[in-house]
């Protein structure tokens, strides 16, 4: 909220005092929401409310929907239905909806390069289950701005679970015109006006072909170096403990039989559901090696997941190709897979600081 108020007061100082009456006139839009059915485009804009509650200063957001065939039309009526001038330079969130996100994604990146209303640096996620003009309608008391909200989210849940897919526009843009790559984004969902990330929607160029789940999303930023702290099981006799990776270095070589992971990974001790002796040598070692196991299980078996889906979100391809300069798509697709990773328990833990590193 303290954003949005530096937000006015630096159009004011920057357009003078004189300018008041021009930002009094401009309808700020901070997202934007697409869906698409058989009447064509329907696109959404949560606008900024001027009226400030003079009380609690609290700003509140309001919305407008409009449809035509026309992507562009429709955002044109939208903004027709504004008591004010529609300003987008401010507009951080684009929200689009599943049918949007298999069949017209590419008309979408058209528009919005094209656009000279909006510029590029916004975040984009898919709606799940639920409109995305009902997302924006989705806010709370604490929460009145819901695309503030999602963008809260996404940034709070890369320091948590880390399975958010943070990625601008021109990002998701770029993936997909590269050769050898294609693109994912986060996929958002809401239960009592609770956002909540549920998935990762992947693709194939500009076609979302499937949702894979959050745990997914977690081994793809494991692979690509961008997580700080996931968390995983390990279970023995029915019972858990829960370990937290750090300090991940992965490494994917692409060959033209081969797809080869090496990676180091150290973890900390969470919990000790087992109540193992962890102070014994013999059973961090065991822990050390039960653990690796998991891994190169669970990233064996999703870069397998991406092979059978065609979607080469990971670059496979594209990493073949810079290091071969052969232009072989496909290649990634049934090469075998063989994964070398090691993981190191900090015997220090989180939990347990009473013993050293032997």
């Amino acid at each position: 909220m303290k954003k949005i108020f530096v937000l006015f007061t630096l159009i004011l100082f920057l357009g003078g005092c004189s300018d008041y009456k021009e930002v009094n006139e401009m309808a700020i839009i901070s997202g934007i929401g697409l869906d698409y059915n058989e009447n064509g485009f329907a696109v959404t804009l949560e606008v900024l409310n001027e009226k400030v509650d003079k009380k609690d200063g609290k700003i509140s957001t309001y919305t407008r929907t409009a449809q035509d065939k026309s992507i562009a039309i429709a955002l044109e009526k939208a903004a027709d239905l504004l008591s004010h001038r529609a300003y987008y330079s401010h507009t951080k969130l684009v929200v689009i909806s599943e049918s949007v996100a298999k069949n017209h994604l590419q008309e979408i990146a058209d528009f919005f390069i094209r656009s000279t209303y909006l510029r590029e640096n916004f975040n984009i996620v898919v709606s799940k289950d639920i409109s995305p003009e009902d997302v924006f309608l989705a806010k709370t008391e604490e929460n009145p701005i819901a695309s503030s909200s999602i963008i809260t989210l996404l940034q709070t849940n890369a320091f948590a679970s880390d399975y958010t897919i943070d990625k601008k526009f021109h990002i998701v843009l770029q993936e997909i015109l590269d050769f050898g790559k294609d693109t994912s984004l986060s996929v958002i969902n809401v239960v009592d006006n609770n956002f909540f990330i549920d998935g990762m929607a992947v693709f194939d160029e500009y076609k979302m072909i499937d949702i894979f789940s959050n745990e997914d999303a977690i081994l793809y930023n494991i692979l690509r170096n961008e997580i700080r702290k996931p968390l995983f099981n390990l279970y023995y006799e029915g019972d858990s403990f829960a370990i937290a990776l750090y300090d991940i270095k992965s490494k994917i070589g692409v060959t033209k039989d081969e797809i080869k992971v090496d990676a180091v990974y150290r973890a900390k001790i969470m919990n000790n559901g087992p109540n193992f002796d962890i102070k014994n040598a013999e059973v961090l070692t065991a822990l050390d090696e039960d653990f690796s196991k998991l891994l190169n299980e669970k990233l064996e078996a999703f870069i397998r997941k991406t092979q059978e889906a065609n979607t080469d979100f990971l670059g496979l391809a594209h990493a073949y190709y810079v290091k071969s300069r052969d232009k072989n798509d496909e290649l990634w697709q049934h090469a075998k897979i063989s994964t070398n990773v090691k993981v190191v328990i900090n015997k220090k833990g989180l939990v347990y600081s009473i013993y050293e590193n032997n």
